[in-house]
């Protein structure tokens, strides 16, 4: 299995570059362009796009799965492990917004960002050293895990915050402008950046219980961290944006700006704990 692993490697790039092309096609297609799509770019945005992002991420599964089998650990020892499974998870939280809202149009803004961090992965991640005993138990294993998927479902929900603000400003300006007649309502913005944030929250929630048990079994002291509570903070913060949507009835400008607070303490956070904090979650 360990001679495949070279191949996906080259594999993930391009098909996320051909998935981007696709996306970039459907854009520029959408409702606002003279007329309707052509076939050929009906056939290659609308049809092929959806197709080559499946196949990017279902190889992607493949590419980690085989990694984990081949190293005895989940794969992500080293940043670039984290950067390609922060990929992963930015594109499978794309997928299933798109699934769910049937809009294909704002792939534009989130696959670029999953290409790239591909291609950095892909490039420098295979002579890259690894911190192998620091993975185990399981449940750091699976802490790690949960932790890099929340943080890609927040990244998520912070794109379509930003869409739903540029497009806010479009319509209370009364500018029809190209990126105005490609976007979907701004309710169905709303919509995708709380359901992604939702997500993450499940997903950081989840990663919060790991470290917890881990910590336990490793006779770690999570008081102790700052970062431990910056992250439950950045926790908070989310859990309120979320819960005021659906339950106080924040929509528009405000439940995003929640949101989007939310994401910036959960990042200042990662940042204050690298560069200026003493805590065993510092990560280089």
């Amino acid at each position: 299995m360990s001679a495949f692993i070279p191949l996906l490697t080259t594999l993930l790039p391009v098909l996320y570059g051909l998935a981007v092309a696709g996306y970039v096609r459907i854009y520029v297609a959408e409702p606002g362009h003279p007329g309707p799509p052509g076939p050929e770019e009906e056939s290659f945005g609308h049809h092929w796009a959806p197709i080559l992002l499946r196949a990017a991420v279902l190889t992607h599964l493949l590419y980690l799965t085989s990694r984990g089998i081949v190293e005895g650990h989940l794969p992500l020892a080293s940043v670039y492990d984290f950067l390609s499974a922060t990929g992963l998870s930015l594109a499978a939280v794309y997928l299933y917004l798109e699934l769910r809202q049937g809009i294909r149009t704002t792939g534009i803004f989130v696959l670029p960002l999953v290409l790239l961090i591909q291609i950095v992965s892909s490039a420098y991640g295979a002579g890259a050293p690894t911190l192998e005993p620091q993975l185990q138990p399981i449940w750091f294993e699976l802490h790690t895990l949960t932790a890099v998927l929340g943080y890609g479902a927040f990244a998520v929900s912070a794109i379509y915050g930003i869409l739903f603000l540029l497009l806010y400003r479009d319509i209370k300006a009364n500018r029809m402008t190209f990126f105005f007649r490609r976007m979907p309502p701004l309710e169905t913005l709303g919509r995708m950046n709380v359901s992604a944030a939702g997500a993450g929250l499940l997903l950081l929630g989840l990663a919060i219980l790991m470290g917890v048990g881990w910590a336990r079994l490793a006779g770690v002291s999570l008081l102790s961290d700052p970062k431990t509570w910056l992250t439950l903070a950045a926790w908070l913060v989310l859990g309120f944006a979320v819960l005021a949507y659906y339950r106080l009835g924040w929509r528009g400008p405000r439940a995003v700006y929640a949101s989007l607070a939310g994401f910036t303490t959960l990042i200042l956070s990662r940042f204050a704990t690298d560069l200026f904090l003493q805590s065993f979650h510092t990560f280089r």
